[in-house]
């Protein structure tokens, strides 16, 4: 017989790599998901903060706070964010959040109401803050995780 040189993967082999590969995957893809979450998260905190910017600076302005989202120079009151944390349509496809206002006499309280993907954060689930600060989150989790 003469010793012929193969090339290419047996069987065995192929196997081996496709459960190591297999096994990585299972292994790192709730971590991924949960990470994407979180910044998906931190996206939805930081337009918060931003909504309340801006709602303090018309209240300086006006002696009043705005009664909606429009008034402080967004195109739609509610409007939604992207994991990007650009503002699109309330009915768009990437929107991971839904940045609400209500308001009363004396104050207003904002609401980051998480949705499609993002309905997946049962730690911290709609996030609000309020006019004094405070800050709260109707999850499972501590608010303090969710900020």
């Amino acid at each position: 017989m003469s010793s012929m040189g193969y090339k290419g993967f047996t069987l065995i082999e192929l196997i081996i790599v496709v459960s190591i590969v297999s096994t990585l995957l299972v292994l790192t893809l709730p971590s991924y998901q949960r990470q994407l979450i979180n910044t998906r998260r931190s996206m939805g905190v930081a337009e918060l903060l931003d909504v309340v910017i801006r709602q303090e600076q018309y209240f300086i302005d006006y002696k009043q706070y705005a009664e909606t989202l429009s008034s402080l120079g967004f195109l739609t009151s509610p409007y939604a964010i992207s994991p990007d944390g650009e503002a699109v349509s309330v009915l768009a496809e990437s929107r991971v959040y839904l940045i609400d206002l209500t308001t009363s006499e004396y104050g207003y309280t904002l609401y980051a109401v998480p949705q499609l993907s993002q309905v997946e954060d049962r730690l911290c689930g709609t996030l609000s803050l309020n006019s004094l600060g405070i800050k709260s989150a109707t999850g499972d989790g501590p608010t303090s995780l969710c900020w």
